[in-house]
């Protein structure tokens, strides 16, 4: 008798997942077919299909199988294997990694009855070698079986067709056919997102936000607090993020007071401010509030999209805004700020400001120095683009030690010394210091 626990592998777009996708987990779980089930997001449809960002996707499904608690895991591992492999997201390639991840497992392809009765799977990437290794276990659907209990039939397609449509009559369809949870989601990312402020962040948000597939209204900071700009009176926004000067935050947030929606979430980008103390007001006023910082380094004069794609976030507030914010990010690195003082909260900045801003003071004093020994600017230049870049590879691939180069690798203070001693003086001082700490922390035992 076979004892190998079945892991079950439940793929697709789930643009959005709808409740036939919610009751597969429990109608196999009923049944005692399986013993674990993977729900995998795709990142690149075979079949050619426009889907949302994966990231969306993915914080769908974890909403619409959170029911479910452990039993059902939500995978990042169509992204992670795309990212590894470009290309589509071939069924095949999912379960040939889920299968090497849990080897003592017979792992299982789910499908519903419609993708076999429809032909379908000729379309399939070697499909027959998908029947041998992973037994599919098709589940009925109706309309598409004759078994005595099926689960619905209701298509993403048709979902996005009700969204689109944007009426309440709409919406009532589509919370007939989605889970609850991805409905309010869905409902969130209907109505724009306000960005207070036209700086350098808010440069960067725009353009991000509107990739994500959100509406975006851009709003003058300045011009709120001084009355000459008026708010859009609909639709009501799902959150606003003020993204000014973080002397502005509060006078912001005063000028909003009593313009906006009651159940409107109001979030701020700065790092080192508390959403308690400079979103007080509009605490005050019942709206749920937070901070949602970007970790990255923006200028307006160079917006880059993928600045922010690759971004991780400091996030606190209210349990709601937090929710919203989380959702908004997906699976992007999160730094939770909640319960951290005013101190705390800029020493986190602080460290930000560490990693983005000082690199300059490091190339500055290195091109001093190549410039004194006779070359021109474009060499420093080139010289600089090729340091950093290799130097940042290094470290993300790698890590500490093995992403660092240089006698301090070698425990030489002699060669550390004598790099000082060759320098000038502002680039000899800065060299005794990074030099020196750096030969600390390598051969501290926890380095």
């Amino acid at each position: 008798m076979n004892s190998r626990r079945v892991l079950a592998v439940f793929g697709g777009a789930f643009d959005p997942p709808h409740l036939g996708h919610a009751l597969m987990p429990g109608y196999l779980r009923a049944l005692g077919r399986v013993d674990r089930v993977i729900v995998a997001p795709c990142a690149d449809h075979p079949l050619g299909k426009t889907m949302h960002p994966f990231d969306l996707r993915l914080a769908w499904c974890r909403a619409a199988m959170t029911i479910w608690g452990p039993w059902v895991e939500v995978t990042t591992l169509e992204r992670d294997l795309a990212r590894a492999q470009p290309g589509p997201s071939y069924t095949l390639r999912l379960l040939d990694a889920v299968a090497l991840a849990h080897p003592d497992d017979a792992v299982r392809l789910v499908v519903g009855s419609d993708i076999v009765r429809s032909g379908q799977t000729h379309a399939w990437h070697r499909w027959d070698e998908i029947e041998r290794k992973y037994p599919p276990i098709v589940v009925p659907r109706a309309g598409w079986s004759e078994a005595a209990c099926t689960l619905p039939e209701v298509s993403s397609t048709a979902v996005r067709g009700w969204i689109d449509q944007g009426t309440e009559e709409a919406w009532q369809q589509v919370a007939a056919a989605v889970p609850a949870a991805v409905v309010a989601m869905l409902r969130a990312r209907a109505a724009p997102i306000w960005i207070v402020g036209r700086g350098h962040v808010a440069a960067h948000l725009e353009p991000w936000l509107q990739a994500k597939g959100h509406p975006v209204v851009v709003v003058s900071g300045r011009g709120l607090v001084d009355g000459s700009v008026s708010l859009p009176e609909s639709p009501v926004p799902a959150a606003i993020w003020i993204a000014v000067r973080d002397i502005g935050i509060e006078e912001v947030a005063r000028s909003l007071v009593g313009r906006i929606a009651p159940e409107t979430i109001v979030v701020h980008a700065a790092g080192a401010r508390r959403s308690e103390d400079v979103l007080a007001p509009l605490r005050r006023a019942g709206h749920a509030v937070g901070s949602l910082h970007p970790a990255a380094s923006m200028r307006s004069g160079w917006v880059r999209a993928d600045v922010l794609d690759g971004a991780a976030f400091g996030i606190e507030g209210d349990p709601r805004a937090v929710a919203w914010a989380r959702v908004l990010v997906g699976a992007a690195p999160v730094m939770d700020l909640d319960g951290l003082d005013v101190r705390g909260r800029t020493a986190y900045h602080a460290a930000c400001a560490l990693v983005a801003n000082h690199l300059a003071v490091i190339t500055l004093e290195a091109e001093a120095v190549w410039a004194g020994l006779g070359a021109d600017q474009a060499t420093r230049q080139g010289l600089v683009a090729s340091l950093l870049r290799s130097a940042v590879e290094n470290l993300l691939g790698l890590g500490v030690p093995a992403g660092i180069s240089g006698p301090a690798t070698r425990g030489d203070a002699l060669g550390i010394a004598a790099h000082r001693d060759a320098l000038p003086g502002p680039a000899a001082e800065l060299y005794a210091l990074l030099g020196g700490r750096l030969l600390e922390r390598l051969r501290a035992p926890t380095s």
